[in-house]
């Protein structure tokens, strides 16, 4: 089944390209553009995306390793379902890499590290309060990924951020910040710097634990209210993209 053209997001702006397509496939499979059980190969993928092969290689390789897509020789890809199941083993391997993170920075933190985390809390809570959820999103990573910069783990990182991407596609896709919640993340991030200010980290990662197992809790009710968990595939489903 051939598919319209869907050109690319341009958000985040200087994001590579082969990550813009991971989301729109993500996206696509989110909203039902895709299906569990469709195929889809790198020459449908390129004309709907309007990119080069390239991108698409690199984009399916990682879902694949993901668990999202299943290779089939000469056959391309085939879609597997984002279940609950999946998305609560995603939170659970970041949940463990993530406390852990938080728990170590703490120890290595300095005054200094200590003072930026500050800054940038209160800067993002105001792109949180001032409802520009694309922005507040990626407000969101870079406080996030400068808090475990700290405890200077790179393989840590590497692997946290290889599990990441689709669970906060998935987010992204369906709205998760919300106004009713704007103040709730705002005081998960509270406790976060304050463990660090206080130079606790059994604080800190127990801070962590909560705040990514109540973001979890978070995207499986958007998820259940949207309806959009996709079930398992019939393998006799052929449709292809």
């Amino acid at each position: 089944m051939e598919l319209p053209q869907s050109p690319l997001r341009e958000f985040p702006l200087n994001e590579p390209t082969y990550l813009r397509v991971k989301r729109a496939i993500i996206g696509d499979l989110v909203s039902g553009q895709f299906t569990p059980g469709m195929h889809l190969t790198i020459d449908a993928l390129t004309s709907r995306y309007g990119v080069s092969h390239m991108p698409i290689r690199e984009a399916l390789r990682q879902l694949e390793g993901e668990g999202i897509l299943i290779s089939i020789v000469h056959r391309g890809f085939r879609i597997e379902a984002i279940t609950e199941g999946y998305i609560r083993n995603i939170y659970d391997i970041r949940v463990g890499i993530e406390s852990m993170l938080a728990h170590r920075a703490v120890e290595k933190a300095t005054d200094g590290d200590i003072a930026t985390l500050r800054r940038m809390h209160e800067e993002l809570n105001g792109l949180i309060r001032s409802g520009n959820t694309a922005a507040a999103s990626k407000g969101n990573i870079v406080f996030h990924n400068r808090i475990y910069g700290i405890a200077r783990n790179p393989e840590a990182e590497l692997i946290l951020q290889g599990r990441t991407r689709v669970v906060r596609t998935v987010a992204d896709s369906l709205g998760v910040y919300t106004p009713d919640l704007y103040e709730t993340v705002i005081a998960e991030h509270e406790k976060m710097v304050l463990a660090f200010e206080n130079q606790d980290p059994k604080a800190a990662g127990q801070a962590v634990f909560d705040h990514v197992s109540a973001a979890r809790d978070r995207l499986l009710l958007r998820m259940a209210q949207n309806e959009a968990f996709t079930q398992s595939h019939s393998t006799n489903d052929s449709r292809t993209a």
